[in-house]
């Protein structure tokens, strides 16, 4: 279908249309892009995040916004005649105590709708909060354990029309339209940005790209970039259950706090010497054994679906925790170090794929 658009960006009566964009709904973090922006005189995919939590506000309360507070630094959205909060200023809405579930439909949940819609909220700050944000081409990714399953059920539900804000928020109601989607498996966005940042050269040969997230440890092989299916999965345990382990082994009514969970989980993908808990510092070193524990029987989950590694010419590591992992391996496995790879700026790989992916179909569709 020809594109009526040829420009990447076009405004016309407070709507705003875009080519593309891309959303990452992680477990711990939501990453989202703003497209491609000048950066110290070079043109770069930028992406951002912000907690993969959502509070839930009283319906038919005025909502206030007051510039520069972090309280507003959000977005309202109803899901299900719920009115759900999402965004940087999240931790200013939550109660002391918020589980955090890592669920096989996740991307069926109205909490992960309410990120999308997050992420869609600085999508409209970014080109000046018009009434109507068009997005042509939405990219969108999944874990491997779930992909198969939920990718089509996900493409549907990010096409068409998706209402933000409402009566209780003074910007009132905004709108931002999909008109097609994709969902990848993450790890090939990380595959997609590494051959990106490497001037299209990519990997060469056989890889093995281990996407360390928030709540699940992905793995995919692939030849130069067609993935082989059969050795590639995902183990359900990652970031979010390191610090859960550190938590329970401090004091188990602490797994549920998302302060102390955000303080843990910090702590360790920085390899802070201390953690502060209730005001006391805690020596990182004294957990370090249960850090390794939760990490192993990834790694270990991975090697019985991805068998032996000697046929891999670069293992890349990528994802929030990726910098962890790949220490971890160095420690347990260093005859894998030279074949080893951390992507920089890991937390984004997979966005800016995503990113990729969907500004490349867009171009296909404008030369159709």
């Amino acid at each position: 279908m020809k594109r009526d658009l040829p420009a990447a960006l076009a405004q016309s009566h407070n709507t705003v249309t875009v080519s593309s964009r891309a959303i990452d709904v992680g477990y711990a973090n939501t990453k989202f892009t703003v497209g491609r922006k000048k950066v110290n005189g070079e043109t770069v995919i930028v992406a951002d995040l912000f907690p993969s939590i959502t509070a839930v506000l009283p319906k038919g309360r005025p909502f206030e916004r007051k510039a520069g507070t972090r309280a507003s630094d959000g977005c309202l959205t109803e899901i299900d005649g719920v009115l759900h909060f999402a965004g940087r200023g999240v931790p200013m809405h939550l109660k002391g105590s918020q589980p955090r579930h890592v669920l096989p439909n996740y991307c069926m949940t109205p909490a992960y709708m309410a990120l999308m819609h997050g992420a869609m909220h600085y999508m409209l700050e970014d080109v000046g909060n018009p009434r109507e944000l068009v997005i042509e081409h939405l990219g969108l990714g999944l874990p491997l354990n779930t992909h198969y399953e939920y990718k089509e059920k996900l493409r549907q539900s990010a096409i068409g029309t998706h209402v933000l804000g409402g009566p209780e928020d003074p910007l009132g109601v905004r709108t931002v339209r999909v008109l097609d989607a994709d969902v990848m498996v993450q790890p090939l966005g990380a595959l997609m940005n590494y051959g990106m940042a490497n001037k299209g050269a990519g990997l060469r040969g056989w890889s093995l790209v281990v996407d360390v997230g928030g709540g699940t440890i992905d793995y995919l092989v692939s030849l130069e970039r067609e993935p082989n299916h059969t050795r590639s999965g995902a183990h359900p345990e990652s970031m979010l259950q390191c610090a859960y382990a550190v938590a329970q082994q401090i004091n188990p009514s602490y797994q549920n706090n998302f302060t102390v969970i955000e303080a843990i989980d910090a702590a360790i993908r920085t390899r802070s010497a201390t953690v502060r808990i209730a005001g006391v510092d805690l020596e990182m070193a004294d957990y370090k054994g249960t850090v390794d524990e939760v990490l192993r029987r990834g790694y270990d989950a991975m090697l019985s679906d991805v068998g032996d590694l000697s046929d891999f010419d670069t293992i890349l590591v990528c994802g929030g925790g990726g910098s962890v992992f790949y220490d971890f391996l160095c420690e347990v496995a260093p005859e894998l170090k030279r074949r080893l790879k951390c992507d920089p700026g890991s937390a984004f790989s997979n966005v800016r794929g995503f990113q990729l992916a969907s500004e490349f179909v867009s171009v296909q569709g404008m030369t159709k």
